[in-house]
């Protein structure tokens, strides 16, 4: 009965019968939340205090960065965006696509494992295998 009163109570019906689940069968979840750092003799407990603690020291590392391996590249004042886009326009490939085949596209949607659950697409791989004749034309014009 508490189970049922739990999962009915539940926002996420789904995630609270796998908590459930799991419980029954001993399994223990991890917590990986930190709860305290210590900065310079300080112990900070807040967890927007820490976000914005780890933030800070990232930030202030990122214009020392490794290039290539060997060589520092230094961006004195830049932003967190300009390196980011220096690094991009640097190292970026061009997006290139190959073609394939229907029998291709068949093939991968076989070798997919067959889940009734879904994504945000709201597609299970079951019904991709039905369907795997029918769309895969599409799929491949695509």
């Amino acid at each position: 009965m508490s189970y049922s009163r739990r999962i009915s109570k539940s926002n996420n019906k789904s995630t609270t019968t796998w908590n459930i689940i799991n419980e029954m069968l001993g399994k223990q979840h991890v917590n990986h939340d930190i709860r305290e750092i210590k900065v310079r003799e300080n112990h900070l407990t807040d967890q927007h205090v820490i976000a914005d603690t780890f933030n800070n020291y990232f930030s202030s590392i990122i214009d020392i960065t490794k290039f290539n391996g060997s060589a520092n590249i230094v961006f004195p004042n830049s932003s967190t965006y300009s390196y980011l886009d220096h690094r991009v326009r640097v190292f970026s490939q061009p997006m290139t696509f190959k073609s394939c085949s229907t029998k291709e596209i068949i093939s991968i949607i076989k070798y997919l494992k067959t889940k009734n659950s879904f994504r945000y697409d709201e597609i299970s791989t079951k019904i991709l295998k039905i369907s795997a004749t029918f769309i895969s034309c599409p799929v491949t014009y695509i």
